[in-house]
């Protein structure tokens, strides 16, 4: 039987789905400067907003051990699962939910820079990396391969090992369950789970930085303000997900449907008298303005979509493969019918899908007014 996972210290919620990644954190060395907001406010994708803590804005270079990276259900693999990690972020916060934006991530792991950017939008570079411990000291150095931007030093801890305390500026810097990147042209957030951080207060010694020196921030990228060391902590994150949401707090899917549609009022209607047990799913007329909130921020081949849209665990859907996944909700032998109908290819499923949408009002009255649920 699994640990009881302790979530009384997350300021939000993180998804009910299970968790996509499991890692660990090792060895990190934390290192901030103040930067000036409009310097810092260039390398931002739109809908983000800085976060400031007493009126500053705060940029962090981190280097540090990922070990035991792995997919939920699967074991490390040696070589490929532990590398040295050195990243540049600041913080970011959108509808109140603080959390980072990573201006880069430069790693030692081909597998996780192919990956992670095309999967997650994350900004990972490869770089010849690497992080020693020395008792409580640690040295790290890395040259990034494709235009050598490094950082060359060493940290090591001159106080007792804490928590942060709450509305520290350690508690800014740390306690972060969420990320921020632009994927595929639109604004995706992602959740990351772990316990309260445990540091120290450390001394740096930094030979190079034009890791940082790179972004223009004007910094005197040898002298951060602010320097702590961590041991470091097991992290589990889940797949990004749409950052625009109907409402922040409402953890539903939902399903967009034109409110003018004969068939697609049936539709609702349909599903929502045959959910299965525990499903939850809500309902949004296209062009209510929630609803086009949402779609608008989505990537531009999803916006300008005359289909129905399904929102599922933060991802969107159109057209037939956003109205096979309905039966997903649906009860036990409805939903049998899922393996079959994905089975069709997406092309002929698509053309199927137009033929009904052309000459859906033929045969379906349009109603005069929405009818179905909107809560």
């Amino acid at each position: 039987m699994g640990a009881l996972r302790e979530d009384d210290h997350l300021p939000f919620p993180v998804p009910s789905r299970s968790f996509a990644i499991s890692q660990e954190w090792r060895d990190l060395t934390f290192m901030h400067w103040k930067v000036d907001p409009k310097l810092l406010e260039q390398h931002l994708p739109d809908g983000l907003e800085i976060d400031f803590f007493d009126g500053e804005a705060y940029v962090g270079v981190i280097p540090f051990m990922m070990k035991n990276v792995h997919p939920k259900g699967l074991v490390p693999l040696p070589g490929i699962s532990t590398f040295a990690e050195f990243n540049v972020r600041t913080y970011v916060v959108k509808d109140g939910h603080h959390g980072v934006f990573f201006l880069t991530l430069d790693a030692k792991s081909l597998v996780t820079c192919l990956y992670a950017n095309r999967a997650y939008g994350l900004a990972y570079r490869y770089a010849k990396a690497k992080v020693k411990r020395h008792d409580d000291a640690l040295t790290w150095t890395s040259r990034r391969s494709s235009d050598g931007a490094e950082l060359i030093g060493s940290s090591a801890p001159n106080g007792p090992v804490q928590s942060a305390a709450a509305g520290s500026l350690e508690h800014f810097l740390f306690e972060r369950y969420c990320l921020y990147t632009e994927h595929n042209g639109c604004l995706r957030r992602g959740y990351v789970h772990h316990q309260p951080w445990r540091f120290q207060q450390a001394e740096v010694s930094l030979e190079a930085n034009s890791l940082l020196e790179s972004y223009g921030l004007g910094l005197d990228v040898l002298s951060p303000d602010v320097v702590h060391s961590s041991d470091g902590l097991t992290v589990k994150t889940w797949s990004i997900e749409l950052a625009e949401r109907v409402n922040i707090d409402d953890r539903r899917d939902f399903l967009f449907l034109d409110g003018d549609c004969g068939l697609c009022h049936r539709l609702a209607t349909f599903l929502d008298k045959r959910l299965g047990k525990g499903k939850q799913l809500g309902y949004r007329p296209i062009l209510d303005e929630d609803a086009q909130r949402v779609i608008e921020n989505m990537p531009e081949k999803l916006r300008n979509a005359d289909s129905v849209y399904l929102i599922r665990n933060g991802k969107p859907y159109i057209r037939s493969a956003a109205g096979i996944r309905c039966v997903l909700y649906m009860r036990w032998y409805y939903k049998m019918w899922f393996p079959a109908l994905w089975l069709i290819p997406l092309p002929l499923r698509n053309i199927g899908y137009r033929l009904i949408a052309k000459y859906r009002h033929k045969f379906f009255k349009r109603p005069t007014e929405c009818l179905f649920r909107v809560d």
